[in-house]
């Protein structure tokens, strides 16, 4: 194993954990990292609140040092695309032309943004949030009394809300669906969430689609299904990712909805594994095959694979677990809540909780708002309950406190 080397595609948050992970774990080869962005590989979630806020520099989110990548011995090339893979010669194939030999292959290509594709989608002042590039532009606009219209309710879509209300903007949030956060949450959840931006002053509405940008060099306007035109001197958007698995589809490599891999995080060809966001993987927890686009899994599964490119056969079946922090709250999500058909409310101290659960009474998920120091302690105690999906009375009225209660005691 010494003498090989390993390639990784994407120098993602998963791409370069993977990295410092096989160091960590003792592998002595060679590391090459290939990334498309000019930018060393950053962290994602402080662009749309510290760094719109200003209270963090994009160059700050930087997983490491530049010097850490020679200190580690870890080759980072960067602007680099790949244009195939050879597996039956083992080789990565540059799109110059350059190829690269490997003896284990990790793809974690991740996810791509889905761009606007409405007219005036090309005007200034119209941007997504996925880059440096991108958060340091859109805190340049966020000035007090600036009209902001931000389009999508997911969860980049209310922080970026939240950051700019506190930069005191004016804000509109329009979303097609009828609920924010929709492929995550119960509506009960997002109600609570959206009724907190509301009491904030920003207007969010539903069922909402969007059919023109306006203005003549600079956007100044969105115009809505029906005619109305809402004023604005920023649009921010954020209306899905999708993963990217054209590299591993070409290489022909199991893909569905993400690059399929089993529980060791390794697709069919046994030298090539998958991690983060593009990764669809084997969980026993849940019975299917997942696939997560959030923080602690790039974080787990960088880990994970890395243990298994070196021989380790451990297999992956953590918890989902994220977090979102917005304006004076977090909401804290563990496993999978639109996993249930029913929503529990409850509290714990200051936090209030919702347990997501089958109608058979099994737990499948947990949701928590209030302040971090009040949604931590529930949340983890959950997420370990989630692990060995207990069934829990939940009474004829669909709230048994002594059930819950015996769970947050653990």
């Amino acid at each position: 194993m010494n003498a090989q080397s390993v390639v990784i595609v994407g120098a993602g948050h998963s791409g370069v954990k993977a990295a410092a992970a096989l160091r960590k774990h003792g592998w002595t080869g060679t590391i090459t990292l290939l990334g498309e962005e000019p930018h060393a590989p950053y962290d994602r979630p402080p662009l749309s609140k510290a760094v719109l806020l200003g209270k963090k520099s994009s160059e700050q989110c930087a997983f490491f040092p530049a010097t850490w990548f020679g200190e580690n011995d870890i080759g980072l090339h960067l602007e680099k695309s790949v244009g195939s893979i050879d597996r039956r010669n083992k080789r990565v194939v540059l799109a110059d032309g350059q190829d690269l030999p490997y003896g284990k292959l990790l793809l974690a290509t991740g996810s791509a943004i889905n761009r606007l594709t409405i007219p005036g989608a090309e005007l200034d002042s119209v941007w997504p949030l996925r880059t440096p590039q991108h958060a340091d532009a859109i805190a340049r606009s966020f000035r007090s009394g600036q009209k902001v219209v931000v389009i999508g309710a997911g969860v980049i879509g209310l922080e970026v809300a939240a950051a700019a209300v506190e930069l005191g903007c004016v804000v509109h949030v329009l979303e097609m669906a009828p609920h924010a956060m929709g492929r995550s949450l119960p509506l009960a959840v997002s109600d609570v969430l959206v009724s907190e931006h509301r009491r904030r002053g920003v207007d969010v509405r539903f069922g909402v689609g969007v059919t023109a940008l306006e203005g003549k060099s600079t956007v100044s306007a969105v115009r809505l299904h029906g005619g109305e035109v809402i004023a604005c001197d920023v649009v921010v958007y954020g209306v899905g990712v999708r993963p990217r698995t054209e590299l591993a589809e070409a290489a022909g490599l199991a893909v569905d909805n993400g690059i399929v891999a089993n529980r060791f995080l390794q697709t069919e060809d046994p030298d090539i594994f998958a991690c983060g966001d593009v990764c669809r993987y084997e969980s026993r927890i849940f019975g299917s095959f997942l696939r997560l686009e959030n923080w602690r899994n790039a974080e787990d599964q960088a880990d994970t694979v890395a243990r298994n490119m070196l021989g380790q056969d451990k297999a992956f079946d953590e918890v989902p677990w994220f977090w979102s922090n917005q304006y004076d709250f977090a909401l804290q999500v563990a496993g999978l809540p639109t996993h249930g058909e029913i929503t529990v409310a409850t509290t714990s101290g200051a936090a209030r909780l919702f347990l997501s659960v089958t109608t058979d009474g099994v737990l499948r998920g947990a949701s928590a708002i209030g302040l971090v120091r009040d949604v931590a302690s529930p949340i983890r105690k959950l997420k370990a309950a989630i692990a060995l999906a207990p069934t829990i009375d939940i009474g004829t009225n669909g709230s048994s406190p002594a059930a819950i209660d015996a769970l947050l005691e653990n």
